[in-house]
């Protein structure tokens, strides 16, 4: 600015000169340039030397999960993991600032269920309606993992998840299906309206199928029972549910009867208690991981 200044200011006298000009670029912008020249090398040079010593994303966000269990109850604040390029970006600003005091992440098993719960509740999208791949969230790693093409001639008739902060008889959340028109993205948080539950049991134990529908979705608020839902719809799920396992090994399914929205709301307090007496113990180490 000095030079800008400078320069004008001469340029409007008419003695002013090739040697006048020359001299305010010497006298001012030839050693600002040459300072901040020097001072881009620098930190061209600090950047260099930090990106070489870095973790990788996938290895700091694995870091992050490993130590989220210590991090909790001692922090206030929480930021929570997700997965795919914005998780390893998350998980990097975690880890970054660790040594500083800042707060940690939170597993996605963790998140709050909400004042509203068990009314509704926030449900974590694993699988979109329609799809043969079944994602499961690795807990070790921050991610969503693709567990398995399904071995059978079918595919979840709905979108299917779980709810956090609970812990059913087979190790692990409460596994749920959400009823939609169109498919919900896989590692999304959606808040929705339990409607039922179907028994069921598989090589693991106790792995009850909820079924709910989307909160804010206009086309399913007069569905608020199990009498609300269609029958064919209820033997559909049943009916996959036996069947999408049966060309995999060592792997069996027997399903039961529904359960109403009532004794649905209790099964998910149930599973939460379970959640918070197996978090007092410490860590949850969830048979999926």
């Amino acid at each position: 600015s000095i030079v800008a200044t400078t320069c004008i200011r001469d340029s409007k006298r008419k003695d002013t000169d090739e040697a006048t000009m020359l001299h305010a670029f010497s006298k001012y912008l030839a050693p600002r340039l040459s300072q901040g020249l020097s001072r881009a090398s620098g930190l061209a040079a600090s950047a260099r030397r930090t990106l070489s010593t870095m973790p990788s994303p996938i290895k700091l966000a694995a870091k992050t999960a490993r130590r989220t269990s210590s991090a909790i109850g001692s922090k206030g604040k929480k930021i929570m993991l997700v997965g795919g390029v914005a998780g390893a970006m998350v998980a990097t600003a975690a880890v970054a600032s660790a040594d500083v005091g800042t707060p940690m992440a939170v597993s996605v098993y963790d998140v709050p269920l909400g004042r509203k719960m068990p009314d509704v509740v926030p449900c974590f999208i694993e699988v979109s309606r329609g799809s043969r791949n079944k994602y499961e969230w690795d807990n070790n790693m921050g991610f969503l993992k693709l567990d398995r093409v399904l071995h059978s001639a079918v595919f979840y008739p709905h979108n299917y998840g779980f709810f956090p902060q609970t812990l059913c008889g087979d190790g692990d959340p409460l596994d749920v299906l959400v009823m939609g028109d169109l498919p919900l993205v896989p590692g999304s948080l959606v808040d929705v309206r339990p409607i039922a539950y179907m028994v069921m049991e598989d090589e693991k134990g106790m792995d009850e199928k909820v079924l709910a529908v989307v909160s804010k979705d206009p086309h399913y608020v007069e569905m608020k029972s199990l009498r609300d839902v269609p029958e064919h719809v209820l033997r559909e799920i049943a009916h996959f549910f036996s069947t999408y396992k049966a060309l995999e090994k060592k792997k069996w399914v027997k399903v039961g009867g529904w359960r109403g929205t009532e004794d649905t709301l209790k099964l998910i307090e149930e599973t939460h208690d379970s959640y918070k007496k197996k978090k007092l113990e410490g860590p949850i180490e969830y048979a999926g991981n």
